[in-house]
């Protein structure tokens, strides 16, 4: 069970947003498949909520960045997202996390996978800090 992973939310507690050249300790790759199982895991107020608070905090270009990275995915639920409101990105984030896999990625590996978004430094570095706040968080339970 997910909750239960105490050393795998330690790795992502860890994780420096600025490490985006791919030499630290998780990939964005594995960053994007830890936040799916927590998207699945997680109540959808604690979801929602880290989320909200997560793209609260962004600047207006990261978040449109963002939503631009879910939007552009063809395996991706969502067709349009408001990157101006944090919890209608949140909540693009929170479906696109939660969607069923194609071809053995789930449609956040595809949106931020490799020849997705991937290839720029900022789209990376939030994914993997996302990562690292719900490590951080989970580690607090």
């Amino acid at each position: 069970m997910f909750f239960n992973q105490k050393d795998r939310h330690e790795q992502m507690s860890k994780l420096d947003p600025r490490d985006t050249n791919g030499d630290g300790v998780v990939s964005p790759q594995e960053a994007a498949a830890y936040i799916q199982d927590y998207m699945q895991s997680a109540s959808p107020e604690e979801r929602q909520q880290i989320l909200k608070d997560y793209m609260g905090g962004m600047s207006p270009q990261d978040r449109q960045q963002m939503g631009d990275a879910i939007v552009k995915s063809p395996a991706n639920p969502v067709q349009r997202v408001n990157h101006d409101d944090p919890g209608d990105l949140a909540d693009a984030y929170a479906r696109t996390a939660q969607a069923p896999a194609q071809d053995g990625k789930s449609p956040l590996e595809a949106a931020f996978g490799a020849g997705g978004m991937l290839s720029n430094p900022m789209v990376k570095a939030g994914l993997v800090g996302l990562a690292g706040i719900i490590g951080s968080k989970m580690l607090r339970r």
